[in-house]
């Protein structure tokens, strides 16, 4: 059995995952209920079996946007199973998925077949939502020369700033949820799609 096999048999139900939750429970519940699954995603998604193993923690935001989106799918599809770890729990697994530049980050979305087996994953958040969010981020910026250290990393921001740039990102990103659903599920579509026509 490979490692992620064993740990989706380790792994948390949703329910259990959202009972366990500390922080953002509320968000994520409304979040599981706001995201629209469309005839389109049946198409994409129910054709056959596939699991989708997530590496999370609950304080993280982009985990409280994105990973109620594939629990909402999967309750809508039944041929798509979701289940959860922490990346506290599992940093070994965790370290094995990483972004373009090499960084670990989370969520992760393993996505595997009806055998476990892996057929590709996505870290954090779908590319074309990254792209959206630093330009909306360096738009920020130029709009407000006077945060000091705006334009600086997250871990480099003086707190003052850092406060005004979360504020700006929570009304933001809400803003963007409908469309970021779509961006997730057409995106882990592809890489079910792309694995399977690899291995035919």
């Amino acid at each position: 059995m490979t490692l992620v096999a064993e740990r989706w048999e380790q792994a948390m139900t949703p329910e259990d995952y959202i009972a366990s939750m500390q922080q953002y429970r509320e968000e994520f519940e409304a979040n599981i209920a706001r995201t629209r699954v469309i005839p389109g995603d049946w198409a994409a998604f129910g054709q056959e079996p596939l699991a989708i193993l997530v590496i999370t923690e609950d304080w993280c935001p982009d985990s409280v946007q994105f990973v109620p989106m594939v629990v909402a799918l999967a309750r809508r599809i039944p041929t798509i199973e979701v289940r959860i770890l922490r990346r506290s729990e599992h940093q070994d697994l965790a370290d094995r998925y990483r972004r373009p530049d090499g960084s670990q980050a989370i969520p992760t979305f393993v996505v595997l077949d009806a055998a476990l087996q892996e057929l590709g994953f996505l870290v954090e958040r779908p590319e074309r939502a990254d792209e959206e969010l630093h330009e909306a981020l360096a738009a920020f910026a130029r709009e407000h020369p006077e945060l000091q250290g705006v334009d600086r990393p997250w871990s480099e921001m003086p707190p003052d700033t850092r406060l005004a740039v979360r504020a700006f990102l929570k009304e933001w990103r809400d803003q963007q949820f409908d469309r970021w659903t779509r961006y997730l599920f057409e995106d882990l579509a592809e890489i079910a799609k792309s694995a399977r026509a690899r291995a035919s």
